[in-house]
């Protein structure tokens, strides 16, 4: 469908009627979700290490703190793009993630049309780009419970693990519901 416009000037710059117009065609886009990283740092947990302050005299010891790992997820869809200078959100459609390890899937957030978190929007990155970013944390123990040392009883995210995630697009380029996904993979690597 096309949506035209047209104006009937009666006295233009020269005194005389014209008629202007333009026309715009109305369609949905097909968007697309993907991480910022193909692989990912394992997140480690709090060691309980000892470290030894040797500059001071201070002889308190405290742990290696818990390493968390931030993933940055994008979706890039015209469709939720309708502000030109305004920040704009995606609401109505679901952007899920999980981690894999074999068979065994753990949940880690979702956002768009549901309250797993307070404010569960996706915001748009900058006006009128049509893509939207959410920043998710993925701490040692977000991973599935199979598998983990006997120490984390709530699961772990070990070498190999696969971070998927999954974007339900309400109305792609044809007015259906249609899901794209990537994924990318938790690695050591050595220093």
């Amino acid at each position: 469908t096309d949506i035209e416009v047209n104006y009937q000037d009666f006295r233009n710059a020269s005194g005389e009627s014209i008629e202007v117009g333009d026309g715009a065609s109305v369609n949905a886009n097909t968007g697309s979700v993907s991480f910022d990283r193909t692989v990912y740092p394992v997140p480690y947990g709090n060691t309980g290490s000892t470290i030894f302050n040797t500059h001071t005299t201070d002889t308190a010891t405290t742990g290696l703190p818990q390493g968390d790992v931030i993933v940055h997820v994008r979706v890039t869809d015209a469709d939720y793009n309708v502000s030109a200078m305004g920040e704009d959100k995606i609401e109505d459609a679901n952007v899920t993630l999980n981690i894999e390890r074999g068979s065994n899937v753990q949940f880690l957030a979702t956002y768009g049309n549901t309250a797993f978190y307070a404010d569960n929007a996706i915001v748009e990155v900058s006006p009128d780009s049509g893509v939207f970013e959410a920043d998710v944390t993925v701490a040692f123990t977000a991973g599935p419970t199979t598998n983990c040392p006997t120490a984390f009883a709530a699961g772990c995210v070990l070498q190999g693990d696969i971070i998927t995630v999954e974007y339900t697009d309400n109305y792609d380029a044809s007015g259906k519901t249609q899901t794209v996904t990537d994924s990318a993979t938790f690695d050591l690597r050595n220093g």
